[in-house]
């Protein structure tokens, strides 16, 4: 293995190695390299027809995510409304709520920053019903059911929006009649559990927005990474890092027990469907670069290629030579480089899941922020 080779030179023990190893996202799923690059013709147009089939059915510009961070288009309509409790001892609770561009979003009251549900029309189809008043001059309560699940999404009307629950009907029925989840009968989000809770995105849509900076992290399948998660107490066990050069398509940067410190291209990621390997991958923007920042951020990872890969328990205790990294510990170290990170923090002390919203929002220097968790859905209309 890789990360057994040369470890007197890192001033670390061989017996000292864990076996928490970061595999690659280069692995190809089901195919060796020679079978691969076979095969990549007849992939190619596959993968082809699937993103052009993807992109008539889909307007990937309603997400562009860092053009529109800074600026982001109010709602069309935004009001408060009592969310019934599936829970039958629990009390309704009050809800922030917004509808826009085919999607219905409900927030806490206290924190309207951070999504609690994203129904989105055009990912999912749903069954729209409401209810009037006996005397039906106003409407008291509405529901949204994803189809292919038993799970409601019902809300109250308050008295002082009753005048306006007549517009949010309207256009909810506009907007659902208008989505792709209708026109094309999608059921496949209603087999994810809580579905709603997350911002999704599609591999094109990255393909077409990624910048350098930008991260893909990963819960990988099988027993030993179970295991390695619950070592580290994290729920994700890899992370890498996008390159984007204005003349090449967005590559993939990762030091890996195999290979080291590497990149490849993001497309190949897909071709050979090694995401398959996983159980959810997420997409994480890094807002707020100018993009002379990520120029030098690009030199920066670009002159660690071909290091290799250690983890072992006494990085976490003594100043690594920069010479060998693990997967996280790299990303740490180029976000260091950009000032992002306090140069008083050890790299190595940062894993895959402390990039996430799910560990804790992890608060970047110079006005730079990373934007919420996107979960990746591949082979979206084949689902």
């Amino acid at each position: 293995m890789q990360q057994n080779q040369n470890n007197h030179q890192d001033g670390q023990p061989n017996n000292i190695v864990e076996n928490l190893e970061f595999q690659s996202v280069l692995d190809i799923y089901n195919l060796n390299d020679d079978q691969f690059q076979e095969q990549l013709p007849e992939q190619n147009n596959k993968v082809l027809e699937r993103n052009n089939e993807q992109e008539h059915h889909l307007n990937l510009n309603t997400q562009q995510i860092h053009k529109n961070y800074e600026q982001l288009p109010q709602p069309d309509l935004e009001g408060e409304f009592y969310k019934v409790s599936p829970h039958f001892l629990e009390t309704n609770s009050t809800y922030y709520c917004t509808l826009q561009s085919k999607r219905f979003t409900y927030y806490n009251i206290k924190n309207k920053n951070k999504p609690l549900g994203i129904l989105d029309f055009d990912y999912q189809k749903y069954i729209f019903s409401f209810v009037k008043s006996k005397d039906e001059t106003y409407i008291q309560s509405f529901i949204l059911q994803p189809e292919g699940c038993e799970k409601k999404f019902e809300f109250v009307v308050p008295t002082r929006t009753r005048e306006q629950s007549k517009q949010w009907i309207q256009l909810i029925q506009q907007y659902i009649q208008q989505s792709d989840g209708y026109l094309n009968n999608i059921m496949s989000m209603s087999k994810y559990h809580r579905f709603w809770r997350h911002e999704r995105i599609l591999d094109p849509q990255i393909l077409n927005q990624a910048q350098t900076g930008d991260l893909l992290i990963f819960r990988t399948k099988g027993t030993l990474q179970n295991l390695q998660r619950s070592i580290t107490r994290s729920d994700y066990d890899h992370i890498v890092m996008f390159l984007k050069n204005p003349w090449e398509d967005p590559m993939l940067f990762e030091s890996s027990n195999q290979y080291g410190v590497i990149s490849f291209s993001f497309k190949r990621f897909v071709r050979a469907k090694s995401y398959k390997n996983y159980e959810k991958i997420l997409y994480k923007p890094l807002l707020n670069m100018s993009e002379n920042d990520r120029i030098i951020m690009h030199a920066y990872a670009e002159a660690q290629i071909g290091k290799g890969y250690s983890l072992s328990m006494m990085k976490f205790f003594k100043r690594s030579t920069r010479q060998k990294f693990f997967c996280s510990e790299l990303i740490a170290y180029i976000y260091q480089l950009m000032g992002l990170i306090p140069e008083t923090e050890k790299c190595c002390s940062f894993l895959p899941g402390n990039f996430t919203d799910e560990d804790k929002r992890l608060d970047l220097l110079k006005s730079a922020q990373l934007g919420s968790d996107y979960i990746v859905d591949f082979d979206y209309l084949q689902q």
